[in-house]
């Protein structure tokens, strides 16, 4: 009886080190390739990992385990959602702001420009009645 526990003892025993083996295989080769993903293809890593993280969005009405890992990720989203709205605003309010600058500028140069022009025709019409008046 003894040999038999022994032996289901070493069975056991041989499995979970097998166990633990295949573990650290699979561990040790999912961090190589991750190190080789970020040192020598960060652009793919990015790219995977966006994918990953489109895929757990996608899928968080659906299961509590993904809703909580993707709930950082969701406030981090909602985050830059609203910034993207205040920057479009402000860009939208600045350029309204030195449009309206540039234009208020630009009509008063016109103006100035304007009153000029008629002033100087208006000195060159009464030169030329002078004018006309002495060689009659």
């Amino acid at each position: 009886m003894t040999e038999i526990l022994k032996s289901s003892w070493d069975l056991i025993a041989g499995l979970a080190v097998s166990l633990w083996g295949i573990i650290v295989l699979i561990a040790t080769w999912v961090w190589d390739v991750l190190y080789h993903l970020h040192v020598t293809s960060p652009r793919l890593e990015g790219l995977l990992i966006g994918i990953a993280l489109a895929w757990v969005l996608l899928r968080r009405e659906r299961h509590p385990l993904l809703r909580v890992l993707s709930s950082p990720l969701k406030l981090i989203l909602d985050i830059l959602d609203l910034a993207w709205d205040q920057i479009y605003e402000v860009i939208q309010d600045v350029w309204g702001t030195v449009s309206g600058w540039v234009k208020s500028c630009a009509g008063w140069c016109k103006a100035k420009v304007v009153a000029g022009t008629s002033w100087v025709t208006e000195g060159l019409k009464k030169i030329k009645e002078k004018l006309s008046k002495k060689e009659e």
